[in-house]
């Protein structure tokens, strides 16, 4: 535990410093040690995999070690790709990925935007495809390119060799698919994985209907640098107040100890919400077991700033709430903690639209949420495809430049936006910033199982507010102490078996639903609609 700490202490202060240069030694050491305990605890692991199936189904039934019975199938799941002991030994002392993964974050923390004069971090000049100005969001989009151009071919060769490395380690394992690892983190099965890939790419033509509708309301035709443009009128700047005013109106629709505990971070000065040089761009949640959390986002007083600070607070609620269970439990699988995330999210997204008293603003916010779930959905699953690409080339024994991964990268863009959308020659280096290429593969998929999850229990949440207040508090108490979609099925009894594309109808039925009132909505306002 104390290692533990030390470790998620060490990311925080990066995450909100990335020249902290003391908090860079700490993450090193604390790397270190972890190999060393990974090579000392490796035979405790090991040793439940070997166990005999019948030892294992009496474990199981033992009232006493109940807490413990998801790792242990956990364990069980992973046992068929764990290599022998000695190798297993030899592998922890030598793999390389460690210290490509350092390099990749010297290098995404070197990235610099400048524009207007001044010196911004990713994360402050992103906000600026926002802009209601369509020049002030082609100028974002020319600053930030102009950034990503340099050492773009040394972060073509860190990811290319960061994906060399984890593929010799998984070929060790008897591992042929490159998702093996965050697939079993989620315990999602195969034919799961596979069901839910399908049937996003198969309602892929709704993103295109969106985006040719939103061309048709700006009234020009789009480019990479219009993908985020508002429509309506523009919202007033928030406040801070305002902003946790939304967010804690939408978790006291919740009520319980899940709206309590959303107070409690806000007030209790929780949230890191400051932009500043060397700050990491967008949001996260740091969390511990025992229930310790803590939030990092850049609150610039936009719109969707609002809606990450509400994402944000559900997973450290989540953290707080499946505190009582040990180390095991209380670390949520991705995909379970985005659905909670994204349904926070969404929730606080009707709060807002509803707070507004101008037609045009509530479309601006409508517009806003369909399409952050558009994003969180579809093009999660387009940043599937590309790693997918990537690990194809690498996997044929080609380490890929910053051209061929550049060519892969438009190729799966231009598949998610469609016809409606042109993009620049320069928005090809544009994967080279997203860090959870470099540190987190194979973990965008887990963001679309999230979205369509959270849309559903959305619908479940309008039908029965009062059960569903219950039934969602358990929820994240539960922690990681079953799979996901066996946590998930009381708060959406309806859905049939997961390997089904079917399966995930209701979360895509409703982004259907969401597209089609954004355009009933949007349809009589005024020709000028955004810049």
């Amino acid at each position: 535990m104390p290692l533990y700490r030390a470790t998620t202490y060490a990311e925080a202060r990066l995450a909100a410093d990335a020249d902290d240069s003391a908090a860079l030694a700490l993450l090193d050491l604390c790397e270190t040690l972890w190999a060393e305990v990974a090579v000392r605890g490796d035979f405790v692991e090991r040793e439940i995999g070997e166990l005999a199936d019948e030892r294992v189904a009496a474990l199981l039934a033992d009232a006493d070690l109940a807490e413990y019975a998801n790792h242990v199938r956990r364990v069980r799941a992973a046992a068929a790709t764990q290599p022998p002991a000695e190798l297993a030994t030899t592998l922890a002392r030598l793999d390389p990925t460690a210290g490509w993964e350092r390099l990749a974050r010297q290098l995404l923390g070197r990235i610099t935007v400048r524009r207007r004069g001044e010196e911004l971090s990713l994360g402050a000049a992103l906000p600026g495809l926002y802009d209601q100005d369509r020049d002030q969001r082609g100028a974002a989009v020319a600053a930030i390119t102009e950034a990503l151009t340099p050492e773009v071919d040394l972060r073509a060769s860190a990811l290319g060799l960061l994906t060399q490395a984890r593929l010799a380690r998984d070929a060790v394992s008897g591992v042929t698919d490159w998702c093996t690892w965050e697939r079993q983190n989620n315990q999602l099965g195969h034919g799961e994985l596979a069901a839910l890939l399908d049937a996003v790419r198969a309602h892929r033509p709704l993103v295109h209907r969106y985006y040719q509708a939103k061309a048709d309301l700006l009234g020009h035709p789009l480019t990479d640098a219009d993908r985020y443009a508002p429509l309506g009128s523009p919202p007033d700047a928030v406040s801070w107040a305002e902003a946790c005013e939304v967010v804690l109106t939408a978790f006291a629709r919740l009520g319980g100890e899940v709206a309590a505990q959303a107070h409690q971070l806000i007030a209790g000065g929780a949230v890191d919400a400051l932009p500043r040089p060397g700050k990491r761009r967008g949001a996260l949640t740091f969390g511990l077991p025992g229930g310790d959390a803590w939030v990092l986002v850049n609150f610039t007083g936009r719109p969707r700033d609002v809606l990450t600070l509400a994402h944000e607070l559900g997973h450290a609620v989540h953290t707080r709430l499946a505190g009582g269970h040990g180390p095991f439990n209380a670390a949520v699988p991705t995909a379970l903690a985005e659905t909670v995330g994204l349904f926070t999210e969404s929730l606080a997204g009707e709060v807002y639209a509803e707070l507004a008293t101008e037609p045009g603003t509530r479309t601006a916010l409508l517009a806003r949420q369909v399409e952050d779930q558009l994003v969180a959905a579809f093009r999660q699953v387009a940043l599937h495809d590309f790693e997918d690409g990537l690990h194809r080339v690498v996997r044929a024994g080609e380490v890929p430049d910053h051209d061929e991964l550049g060519e892969l990268w438009l190729r799966e863009q231009a598949a998610l936006y469609g016809p409606a959308v042109t993009l620049s020659a320069g928005y090809r280096h544009w994967w080279s910033y997203l860090d959870n290429l470099f540190l987190a593969p194979g973990s965008r998929f887990a963001y679309a199982y999230g979205q369509l999850a959270a849309s559903a229990l959305l619908a479940s949440h309008h039908e029965d507010p009062a059960a569903f207040r219950v039934r969602f508090e358990n929820l994240l108490r539960a922690g990681a102490s079953a799979p996901p979609a066996v946590l998930l099925r009381p708060l959406d009894p309806r859905r049939p078996d997961p390997d089904d594309p079917d399966g995930w109808h209701a979360g895509l039925a409703a982004l259907h639903e969401h597209v089609a009132a954004f355009v009933r909505h949007a349809a009589p306002a005024s020709p000028v609609l955004g810049g």
